[in-house]
């Protein structure tokens, strides 16, 4: 599956939470993890819901880390960066009630915006592997 979007500002929000628990983040993602996420803005909503996006998705349960909110992690591969690993992330809260159901957050091991000199409008796209077979 591949979804395609343009980075835009984010409020900062993330880079709090992902180094306050970056060990666990690390941990769970058998990976490291930039404390801090890229914004992207697809064409249409996504929707972490579907039966698509769920048997593909990592549930981070609070009660793992320590935090306030479940976690959704989706591991995913940025195409035109490198092919970039990471995951597409977000609060549960945050995938039932978004007010901009079109936006994803991508976090890697690197400062995505810093490492491919990044700017709002530039093109992103996303890469989500199979879903695990039964």
């Amino acid at each position: 599956m591949r979804l395609c979007g343009r980075v835009q500002s984010g409020k900062g929000d993330a880079a709090r939470w992902l180094t306050l628990f970056n060990a666990a983040y690390c941990r769970k993602t058998r990976m490291p993890v930039f404390p801090g996420s890229l914004n992207v803005a697809l064409d249409a909503p996504f929707n972490w819901f579907a039966p698509l996006i769920e048997a593909r998705t990592i549930w981070f349960g609070r009660e793992e880390y320590g935090g306030e909110r479940d976690i959704l992690l989706l591991p995913c591969v940025l195409a035109n960066l490198n092919a970039e690993p990471g995951m597409l992330w977000t609060p549960t809260t945050a995938a039932r009630n978004r007010p901009d159901p079109w936006v994803v957050e991508v976090i890697a091991g690197v400062d995505l915006r810093a490492t491919y000199a990044l700017s709002d409008g530039d093109v992103v796209e996303i890469l989500l592997p199979e879903p695990p077979s039964s």
